[in-house]
């Protein structure tokens, strides 16, 4: 691509999404992003999904948390702490929740717990309210927790540490739709802005540079077309050196 500036599509997100999980798998999309000159962008295997077979597609939104370690604040200092809410926007999951319902449908809420693996950070009732606001799905470095029902939910992958019952610990947000790092596989953190796109399947976890989105998908689908003639012939008995002479190195 050197010299060409990455191609665009006048669709929508949500319409990404769906074309993506149609066509894409992680091994295409690290391809594409490896022939296009980006490197580190695999999360770390500890991001590992609710369970076997769930994409996690869509429109980075990250999120900063912060551990409290005082949850029950004296009455006074309640009191300034939510008047100072008031002046920014109202509670900071207030604020968060805002933020998916203004952006474009499609996003995936990306969470920077700091490291703390206390609590459970996100419950079916918060992914609920998100889903209903656009949001599909999440990148959690932390714990999730009501995962009975939010696996019954029709579309909302979740890819974090880990689960636990209790909320309880502390921790509060800090900072909404602001670049975050979570850990990465081949680099200590990947940055993630926002804009930039999140693709998960059962290989891993990977990131999607924003202004290259649509230059990755439309390298996927040539892939997926071009893999799909090659599982044909393959299975229609094409000799290994017809294969690898017609298709070169697999």
């Amino acid at each position: 691509m050197t010299g060409l500036a990455p191609r665009h599509l006048e669709i929508t997100d949500l319409e990404r999404i769906e074309r993506f999980r149609r066509a894409g798998y992680g091994g295409s999309v690290s391809d594409a992003l490896w022939q296009l000159g980006v490197k580190d962008t695999v999360f770390a295997s500890r991001f590992a999904p609710l369970r076997q077979g769930m994409q996690l597609v869509g429109r980075a939104l990250p999120i900063k948390l912060h551990s409290v370690v005082e949850r029950e604040l004296p009455a006074e200092e309640r009191q300034a702490q939510e008047a100072r809410w008031e002046t920014e926007g109202g509670h900071p999951q207030k604020r968060m929740m805002r933020a998916i319902a203004d952006l474009d449908d499609g996003t995936v809420l990306c969470f920077d717990c700091g490291g703390d693996m206390q609590p459970a950070h996100f419950g079916e009732m918060s992914c609920q309210l998100a889903y209903a606001h656009g949001c599909r799905g999440m990148l959690l470095a932390g714990n999730c927790r009501d995962t009975q029902y939010v696996l019954k939910m029709p579309d909302f992958p979740i890819f974090g540490f880990g689960t636990r019952p209790n909320a309880f610990g502390g921790w509060i947000i800090t900072e909404v739709n602001q670049p975050v790092y979570l850990p990465g596989h081949l680099t200590h953190y990947v940055k993630v802005m926002p804009g930039d796109f999140v693709f998960g399947d059962n290989d891993g976890v990977q990131l999607i540079p924003g202004h290259l989105v649509d230059e990755v998908l439309l390298r996927v689908e040539e892939t997926f077309e071009k893999e799909n003639e090659e599982r044909q012939q393959i299975a229609a008995g094409m000799s290994v050196d017809e294969v690898y002479r017609v298709f070169g190195v697999l």
